[in-house]
């Protein structure tokens, strides 16, 4: 889609993350994570805060999460994907995986995503985009270049 800009987050972002990040979490409302403020600053070691953004509003966030294991080289998780309803269906959560696989190519041999089993389209997006079912509601990809044992 033309004028998303795919970006690292910036503490400035916070607030569109928190907005975003509440939207992904509703019906969580009554749960203590729900009311905390989404901070680049905020995320642990190894971690990585991909926003698209229109201008100055943010319409995306994927949070990208890298656990050393072996001779620095590890585990990637993709945290959390959320794409605003209106901006969904145009490539925006696909460019921001991709940049989060970009961020963990090197540093990784495998990378997790989870999605709750009732949403079908989430698992038929990370299946279009190469991750395979490896255990529910685990998906797994190889980062390119890569090669499956």
């Amino acid at each position: 889609m033309k004028g998303i800009k795919i970006e690292t987050a910036k503490e400035s972002d916070s607030e569109g993350l928190t907005r975003l990040f509440r939207k992904l979490y509703e019906g969580d409302e009554d749960k203590k994570f729900y009311s905390s403020k989404a901070s680049p600053s905020n995320v642990r070691l190894g971690s990585k805060v991909f926003v698209a953004r229109e201008n100055k509003r943010l319409v995306g966030f994927c949070w990208a999460i890298w656990y050393e294991h072996i001779k620095n080289k590890g585990v990637g998780i993709i945290e959390e994907l959320y794409v605003d309803e209106g901006y969904r269906r145009k490539g925006i959560g696909k460019r921001l995986v991709e940049a989060a696989l970009k961020f963990m190519s090197k540093k990784v041999i495998v990378v997790f995503v989870t999605t709750d089993n009732q949403l079908k389209d989430a698992q038929k997006f990370y299946e279009s985009i190469g991750f395979k079912l490896s255990h529910e509601p685990w998906y797994v990809i190889k980062p390119k270049g890569k090669k499956s044992k």
